[in-house]
C-alpha cells in the first residue's frame, strides 16, 4: 500500500508520500509509514495482534482525554476502536514516510531532529501533551490539511512539508523535556518550563525581557541558568532551537528564504542569515545549494534569493 496525496491543483504531477484524514485511521502494517493520530475528549481502546511481542502495553491498551499515539511502520495494531467520545472530540490521522518528507531519503537522517522517530522501531508510543503543545500541533494538523486537502495553492507540497517537519522535531524535544523532567533542581524545573515555552513560541517575536517577566526571574538569572544547562545563553538556545527548524525546512522543501526566516520567528531575512551562518557556518542559500532538491531538479532562483 502506498500512501499518496491526491492533487486539486496540479503541482508539476507531483505527489508525495503522505497521507491526511480528518478521522481515526489505522494504516496497513508496512516497511516505511510512520502515523501520528491526534485524538482529544475521548477514550481510545486498542487490540494487537496476539503474535506481536514489541507493543507498548499488553492488549487492549486503552488511553483516554487527549495527544498522541505515534505507529511505527511495522506497528503490531489489528484494530483501534473509539471506546467513548464527547461533542468536539477531534480524530486526525497523518500517514507518511521518510520519502514523502524528502525524496531524496529513503530513511531519516541519524539527526537530533528524527531522534523520536528513529528510536521507534516497532510498535507504537503514547505522547502525552501540555495544553499549549496540544495546541500547537492542532494548528500543525489543520494546516496541513489545509495545505493537502482544501487548498493545494501555489508551493502546497513544501508549505506541507514545512508543517510536518515542525511536528517530527516537536516529538524529539517533547522527549526530551520530558527526560529532563525528571532532573531534580527548581532551576532545572523553571528551564524546562521556559524550554516548553520556546517550542510552541519560537515563531513569534521573543525577548529576553518578555521570557524574565513570564517566568518571573531576571536576565542575568535567566542565562545564568541556560549557561549552565545548555553552556549558552537562553536567546542564543531559542534561536539554535529556531536554526534547526528553519534546517527541516531548507532541505525538504523549495520554500523561499524569506518565508522560512518569517516562519521560524527571525525579524527579517538579513538578520536569519546571519544567525544561520554563524551558527552552521553557510548562509540559508550556501546550505540550501549544498543538498540536493526535493523533487531532483535545480533549486529555483526564488529558493536561493537572499
Amino acid at each position: 500500500m502506498r500512501y499518496l496525496t491526491g492533487e486539486k491543483i496540479p503541482f508539476m504531477g507531483f505527489q508525495m508520500e503522505v497521507q491526511m484524514k480528518n478521522e481515526l485511521f489505522l494504516p496497513q502494517i508496512t516497511q516505511d509509514f510512520y502515523t501520528i493520530i491526534l485524538f482529544t475528549g475521548s477514550v481510545l481502546q486498542i487490540e494487537n495482534f496476539p503474535d506481536f511481542k514489541n507493543a507498548e502495553n499488553l492488549s487492549p491498551a486503552e488511553y483516554s482525554g487527549c495527544g498522541l499515539l505515534v505507529l511505527a511502520p511495522d506497528h503490531g495494531i489489528k484494530n483501534i476502536a473509539v471506546k467513548e467520545k464527547s461533542p468536539g472530540s477531534i480524530f486526525q490521522t497523518l500517514i507518511f514516510s521518510p520519502f514523502g518528507l524528502n525524496v531524496n531519503n529513503k530513511k531519516f537522517p541519524e539527526t537530533y531532529e528524527y531522534e523520536f522517530l528513529n528510536n521507534l522501531k516497532s510498535g507504537y508510543v503514547y505522547v502525552a501533551l501540555g495544553q499549549k503543545l496540544l495546541e500547537t500541533f492542532i494548528s500543525n494538523f489543520e494546516n496541513i490539511n489545509f495545505q493537502m486537502n482544501v487548498e493545494q495553492g501555489h508551493l502546497w507540497p513544501c508549505i506541507a512539508r514545512s508543517y510536518i517537519s515542525e511536528m517530527v522535531i516537536l516529538l524529539t524535544r517533547n522527549q526530551m523535556l520530558n527526560d529532563a523532567s525528571q532532573k531534580e533542581g527548581k532551576a532545572d524545573s523553571k528551564i524546562n518550563q521556559i524550554v516548553e515555552f520556546f517550542q510552541y513560541s519560537y515563531s513569534q517575536k521573543i525577548t529576553l525581557d518578555d521570557v524574565s517577566k513570564k517566568f518571573a526571574t531576571n536576565r542575568t538569572t535567566l542565562n545564568s541558568m541556560f549557561n549552565q544547562v545548555y553552556g549558552v545563553s537562553a536567546i542564543a538556545f531559542l534561536n539554535k532551537m529556531r536554526i534547526q527548524n528553519a534546517s527541516l525546512m531548507l532541505t525538504n522543501t523549495a520554500m523561499p528564504i524569506s518565508d522560512i526566516a518569517e516562519r521560524t520567528g527571525f525579524a527579517d531575512e538579513a538578520y536569519f542569515s546571519r544567525a544561520y551562518k554563524k551558527m552552521t557556518g553557510k548562509s540559508p542559500s550556501e546550505y540550501r545549494l549544498s543538498i540536493p532538491h526535493p523533487q531532483g531538479l535545480t533549486w529555483p532562483d526564488f529558493a536561493i534569493s537572499v
